[in-house]
């Protein structure tokens, strides 16, 4: 039986890559966006690789706590059986600077929304004898303390404690629950939201510009991933063994991160 896969923020950016690469394993779309055009656009490059088909829902999760859209999702195409959480909002800048009204945004939808759907597509499946698969898009942020990050980090860090919470409930059902932890990804918030608070050093900026990831393959492996029940998916290599090396000399990682930044 062919698989109906919900993602979340796929008009854009690594959502919309995400479409092509289940798409390329041929199953079926509901594709969540809260600009329709970029959504239609999307929607008609996915229907050209997989002969299911492929739905949009146009919602601005933003302004919804997630429940209202997942009963649409179901009510348009039926449960899904993979659903992915990414669509989110950058959360980064000093921590005296940032307005309530926005930090209350992003904790809404990069926390409590993606918080909502998994519960509600747990409580789903939970007595399902088939597999399905929960896949949320955190940060490497959410493990690994960033200057001018808190706010994001803090939104982050949640989904990887309800993944470590939840897998204890979630081992005797056929769920199959991965946090993603990437570090930058080439979408365009790095210049937008990283590079104000980094050093003045052209070889620090072009150097990070460097090692950030491309949508497309990342997304192909969060594909593979998922499909083999893997739980925790950390990109690229080099930050799985950072990210080792931090919880055994966490002082010692904290200054090295700083160092790009303008720290005092």
């Amino acid at each position: 039986m062919t698989k109906l896969v919900m993602i979340t923020g796929a008009s854009a950016g690594l959502g919309e890559q995400l479409a092509y690469a289940f798409a390329h394993r041929q199953m079926r779309l509901l594709l969540i966006g809260r600009n329709r055009q970029r959504l239609e656009r999307v929607a008609r490059k996915a229907a050209k690789l997989t002969t299911a088909g492929v739905a949009i829902l146009v919602a601005d999760l933003a302004v919804d706590n997630g429940a209202p859209v997942w009963r649409q999702c179901v009510a348009k195409c039926g449960l899904p059986d993979i659903l992915v959480n990414n669509a989110a909002l950058p959360g980064f800048g000093a921590i005296n600077g940032v307005p309530v009204a926005k930090m209350q945004q992003v904790l809404q939808l990069n926390t409590v929304v993606p918080i909502t759907l998994s519960q509600l597509f747990i409580q789903a499946h939970y007595r399902d004898q088939r597999s399905s698969y929960l896949i949320n898009l955190a940060s490497a942020g959410a493990e690994l303390a960033l200057p001018y990050a808190a706010i994001h980090s803090a939104s982050k860090a949640a989904l990887l404690g309800f993944a470590r919470s939840s897998r204890f409930e979630l081992r005797t059902t056929r769920i199959h629950l991965m946090t993603v932890l990437p570090s930058l990804l080439a979408t365009g918030h790095f210049q937008q939201q990283t590079v104000p608070y980094l050093r003045a050093n052209q070889l620090i900026i072009k150097a990070m510009t460097a090692s950030q990831l491309v949508p497309a393959k990342v997304a192909k492996k969060i594909v593979s991933a998922t499909l083999q029940g893997q739980q925790i998916l950390r990109l690229p290599m080099a930050y799985q063994w950072f990210a080792a090396f931090t919880r055994l000399a966490p002082n010692i990682s904290r200054k090295i991160v700083a160092l790009p930044y303008r720290t005092r």
